[in-house]
Protein backbone atom coordinates (compact mmCIF):
# COMPACT_ATOMS: atom_id res chain seq x y z
CA UNK A 1 0.00 0.00 0.00
CA UNK A 2 2.87 2.33 0.76
CA UNK A 3 4.65 1.44 -2.42
CA UNK A 4 1.64 2.35 -4.50
CA UNK A 5 1.44 5.73 -2.81
CA UNK A 6 5.12 6.36 -3.40
CA UNK A 7 4.75 5.51 -7.08
CA UNK A 8 1.75 7.80 -7.38
CA UNK A 9 3.69 10.66 -5.71
CA UNK A 10 6.62 10.18 -8.07
CA UNK A 11 4.27 10.27 -11.08
CA UNK A 12 2.73 13.53 -9.85
CA UNK A 13 6.17 15.03 -9.30
CA UNK A 14 7.25 14.13 -12.82
CA UNK A 15 4.07 15.57 -14.29
CA UNK A 16 4.53 18.79 -12.34
CA UNK A 17 8.15 19.10 -13.46
CA UNK A 18 7.14 18.59 -17.08
CA UNK A 19 4.48 21.28 -16.77
CA UNK A 20 6.97 23.76 -15.28
CA UNK A 21 9.48 23.09 -18.05
CA UNK A 22 6.83 23.59 -20.71
CA UNK A 23 5.78 26.92 -19.20
CA UNK A 24 9.43 28.05 -18.97
CA UNK A 25 10.17 27.12 -22.58
CA UNK A 26 7.05 28.91 -23.75
CA UNK A 27 8.13 32.07 -21.91
CA UNK A 28 11.60 31.89 -23.46
CA UNK A 29 10.09 31.59 -26.91
CA UNK A 30 7.98 34.70 -26.41
CA UNK A 31 10.82 36.84 -25.00
CA UNK A 32 13.48 36.11 -27.71
CA UNK A 33 12.08 35.07 -31.07
CA UNK A 34 14.32 32.92 -33.19
CA UNK A 35 16.03 34.57 -36.20
CA UNK A 36 14.75 33.59 -39.61
CA UNK A 37 16.72 30.91 -41.33
CA UNK A 38 19.47 32.21 -43.74
CA UNK A 39 18.58 32.40 -47.44
CA UNK A 40 19.86 29.63 -49.60
CA UNK A 41 23.31 30.25 -51.12
CA UNK A 42 23.29 31.56 -54.73
CA UNK A 43 24.35 29.10 -57.30
CA UNK A 44 27.82 29.87 -58.89
CA UNK A 45 27.70 31.27 -62.46
CA UNK A 46 28.01 28.72 -65.14
CA UNK A 47 31.43 28.66 -66.82
CA UNK A 48 31.36 29.89 -70.46
CA UNK A 49 31.79 27.28 -73.06
CA UNK A 50 35.14 27.15 -74.91
CA UNK A 51 33.46 28.19 -78.15
CA UNK A 52 31.88 31.30 -76.55
CA UNK A 53 35.21 32.30 -74.97
CA UNK A 54 37.04 32.00 -78.29
CA UNK A 55 34.40 34.13 -80.04
CA UNK A 56 34.70 36.84 -77.37
CA UNK A 57 38.51 36.87 -77.69
CA UNK A 58 38.27 37.16 -81.47
CA UNK A 59 35.79 40.04 -81.14
CA UNK A 60 38.09 41.93 -78.73
CA UNK A 61 41.22 41.54 -80.86
CA UNK A 62 39.61 41.96 -84.27
CA UNK A 63 41.30 44.69 -86.40
CA UNK A 64 39.31 47.10 -88.53
CA UNK A 65 39.18 46.15 -92.14
CA UNK A 66 41.27 48.22 -94.58
CA UNK A 67 39.12 50.35 -96.84
CA UNK A 68 40.43 51.25 -100.27
CA UNK A 69 41.13 54.99 -100.86
CA UNK A 70 38.39 56.55 -102.96
CA UNK A 71 40.98 58.41 -105.09
CA UNK A 72 42.96 55.27 -105.78
CA UNK A 73 46.26 56.95 -104.78
CA UNK A 74 48.94 55.57 -102.51
CA UNK A 75 50.14 57.44 -99.44
CA UNK A 76 53.25 58.68 -101.25
CA UNK A 77 51.16 59.86 -104.19
CA UNK A 78 48.76 61.73 -101.89
CA UNK A 79 51.70 63.45 -100.14
CA UNK A 80 53.20 64.46 -103.49
CA UNK A 81 49.82 65.76 -104.65
CA UNK A 82 49.41 67.84 -101.50
CA UNK A 83 52.92 69.27 -101.79
CA UNK A 84 52.30 70.18 -105.42
CA UNK A 85 49.09 71.96 -104.44
CA UNK A 86 50.88 73.87 -101.68
CA UNK A 87 53.69 74.86 -104.05
CA UNK A 88 51.14 76.11 -106.57
CA UNK A 89 49.44 78.26 -103.95
CA UNK A 90 52.80 79.63 -102.78
CA UNK A 91 53.78 80.50 -106.36
CA UNK A 92 50.46 82.25 -106.93
CA UNK A 93 50.87 84.27 -103.73
CA UNK A 94 54.45 85.20 -104.66
CA UNK A 95 53.33 86.30 -108.13
CA UNK A 96 50.54 88.42 -106.67
CA UNK A 97 52.97 90.03 -104.20
CA UNK A 98 55.45 90.79 -106.98
CA UNK A 99 52.73 92.46 -109.03
CA UNK A 100 51.78 94.55 -106.02
CA UNK A 101 55.39 95.70 -105.52
CA UNK A 102 55.82 96.44 -109.22
CA UNK A 103 52.65 98.49 -109.30
CA UNK A 104 53.83 100.56 -106.32
CA UNK A 105 57.43 101.07 -107.46
CA UNK A 106 56.29 102.18 -110.93
CA UNK A 107 54.65 105.15 -109.25
CA UNK A 108 58.04 106.08 -107.72
CA UNK A 109 60.21 105.40 -110.77
CA UNK A 110 61.89 108.86 -110.95
CA UNK A 111 63.03 108.55 -107.33
CA UNK A 112 64.34 105.05 -108.02
CA UNK A 113 66.40 106.30 -110.94
CA UNK A 114 67.82 109.23 -108.97
CA UNK A 115 68.74 107.11 -105.95
CA UNK A 116 70.38 104.33 -107.92
CA UNK A 117 72.26 106.76 -110.16
CA UNK A 118 73.68 108.51 -107.10
CA UNK A 119 74.78 105.17 -105.59
CA UNK A 120 76.55 104.16 -108.80
CA UNK A 121 78.25 107.56 -109.15
CA UNK A 122 79.43 107.59 -105.52
CA UNK A 123 80.80 104.09 -105.71
CA UNK A 124 82.63 104.93 -108.92
CA UNK A 125 84.32 107.87 -107.16
CA UNK A 126 85.56 105.61 -104.38
CA UNK A 127 86.71 102.97 -106.86
CA UNK A 128 88.74 105.54 -108.77
CA UNK A 129 90.62 106.46 -105.60
CA UNK A 130 91.05 102.79 -104.61
CA UNK A 131 92.78 102.06 -107.91
CA UNK A 132 95.47 104.65 -107.09
CA UNK A 133 96.71 102.53 -104.21
CA UNK A 134 98.15 103.42 -100.79
CA UNK A 135 99.43 106.80 -101.99
CA UNK A 136 95.83 108.01 -102.28
CA UNK A 137 95.04 107.63 -98.55
CA UNK A 138 94.73 111.39 -98.02
CA UNK A 139 92.56 111.71 -101.13
CA UNK A 140 90.31 108.92 -99.83
CA UNK A 141 89.83 110.68 -96.50
CA UNK A 142 89.03 113.96 -98.25
CA UNK A 143 86.51 112.27 -100.57
CA UNK A 144 84.83 110.54 -97.65
CA UNK A 145 84.33 113.87 -95.89
CA UNK A 146 83.08 115.51 -99.07
CA UNK A 147 80.50 112.79 -99.74
CA UNK A 148 79.06 112.65 -96.22
CA UNK A 149 76.42 115.36 -96.78
CA UNK A 150 75.34 114.20 -100.28
CA UNK A 151 74.95 110.62 -99.04
CA UNK A 152 72.76 111.80 -96.15
CA UNK A 153 70.62 113.85 -98.57
CA UNK A 154 70.28 110.86 -100.92
CA UNK A 155 69.21 108.66 -98.00
CA UNK A 156 66.54 111.18 -97.02
CA UNK A 157 65.20 111.30 -100.58
CA UNK A 158 65.29 107.49 -100.79
CA UNK A 159 63.17 107.23 -97.64
CA UNK A 160 60.37 109.11 -99.42
CA UNK A 161 59.99 106.22 -101.87
CA UNK A 162 58.34 104.02 -99.24
CA UNK A 163 57.74 105.97 -96.01
CA UNK A 164 55.59 103.30 -94.35
CA UNK A 165 57.68 100.35 -95.54
CA UNK A 166 56.64 97.05 -97.12
CA UNK A 167 55.64 98.53 -100.48
CA UNK A 168 58.92 98.77 -102.38
CA UNK A 169 61.12 95.87 -103.40
CA UNK A 170 64.50 97.62 -103.29
CA UNK A 171 64.48 100.44 -100.71
CA UNK A 172 66.19 98.13 -98.21
CA UNK A 173 68.96 97.55 -100.76
CA UNK A 174 69.34 101.29 -101.30
CA UNK A 175 69.59 101.84 -97.56
CA UNK A 176 72.26 99.16 -97.09
CA UNK A 177 74.31 100.45 -100.02
CA UNK A 178 74.17 104.09 -98.91
CA UNK A 179 75.28 103.12 -95.40
CA UNK A 180 78.14 101.09 -96.86
CA UNK A 181 79.26 104.01 -99.03
CA UNK A 182 79.18 106.31 -96.03
CA UNK A 183 81.17 104.03 -93.74
CA UNK A 184 82.17 100.44 -94.49
CA UNK A 185 83.22 100.79 -98.13
CA UNK A 186 85.74 103.63 -97.70
CA UNK A 187 87.00 101.97 -94.51
CA UNK A 188 87.58 98.74 -96.43
CA UNK A 189 89.48 100.66 -99.12
CA UNK A 190 91.69 102.19 -96.44
CA UNK A 191 92.41 98.73 -95.01
CA UNK A 192 93.25 97.47 -98.50
CA UNK A 193 95.94 100.18 -98.70
CA UNK A 194 97.57 98.44 -95.73
CA UNK A 195 97.64 95.10 -97.56
CA UNK A 196 94.45 93.43 -96.25
CA UNK A 197 92.08 92.90 -99.19
CA UNK A 198 89.53 90.78 -97.27
CA UNK A 199 87.10 93.52 -96.09
CA UNK A 200 87.13 95.24 -99.49
CA UNK A 201 86.38 91.91 -101.20
CA UNK A 202 83.40 91.34 -98.91
CA UNK A 203 82.07 94.86 -99.43
CA UNK A 204 82.51 94.61 -103.18
CA UNK A 205 80.65 91.29 -103.37
CA UNK A 206 77.76 92.64 -101.29
CA UNK A 207 77.44 95.83 -103.34
CA UNK A 208 77.64 93.85 -106.58
CA UNK A 209 74.89 91.47 -105.44
CA UNK A 210 72.53 94.29 -104.52
CA UNK A 211 73.40 96.19 -107.69
CA UNK A 212 72.34 93.23 -109.83
CA UNK A 213 69.08 92.93 -107.93
CA UNK A 214 68.28 96.62 -108.38
CA UNK A 215 69.19 96.57 -112.07
CA UNK A 216 66.91 93.59 -112.67
CA UNK A 217 64.10 95.27 -110.77
CA UNK A 218 64.45 98.55 -112.61
CA UNK A 219 64.41 96.62 -115.88
CA UNK A 220 61.06 95.13 -114.89
CA UNK A 221 59.82 98.55 -113.89
CA UNK A 222 60.75 99.83 -117.33
CA UNK A 223 63.79 101.92 -116.46
CA UNK A 224 66.24 99.59 -118.14
CA UNK A 225 68.81 99.12 -115.34
CA UNK A 226 72.08 98.37 -117.16
CA UNK A 227 70.33 99.16 -120.38
CA UNK A 228 70.15 102.80 -119.29
CA UNK A 229 73.89 102.95 -119.00
CA UNK A 230 74.30 101.39 -122.43
CA UNK A 231 71.78 103.73 -123.96
CA UNK A 232 73.60 106.74 -122.49
CA UNK A 233 76.85 105.44 -123.86
CA UNK A 234 75.18 105.00 -127.22
CA UNK A 235 73.82 108.53 -127.06
CA UNK A 236 77.25 109.94 -126.32
CA UNK A 237 78.72 108.07 -129.29
CA UNK A 238 75.93 109.33 -131.46
CA UNK A 239 76.66 112.85 -130.31
CA UNK A 240 80.32 112.53 -131.26
CA UNK A 241 79.34 111.10 -134.59
CA UNK A 242 77.10 114.08 -135.16
CA UNK A 243 79.98 116.46 -134.50
CA UNK A 244 82.11 114.68 -137.04
CA UNK A 245 79.39 115.14 -139.61
CA UNK A 246 79.28 118.85 -138.88
CA UNK A 247 82.97 119.05 -139.49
Amino acid sequence: MRSAKQAQSASLALALTASVLAVALSACDKESPRPPPPPPAAAPPAAPSPAAGAAAADAGSAKPKMVANPDGLSLAERIAKRQAAEAKVAAELAAAEKERLLAYDRTKLPLHKQTFAFIQKTRAQYDAVARKGPGAKAELDKLRGTLAAPIAAAAKKMASIDPKGGNSNVTTDYDVMLNALANDYPAAIAISFEGDQGPLGEQTAELDRRTRKIEDWLTELGSGGKGNGKSKAGESKAGKAGKKKKR
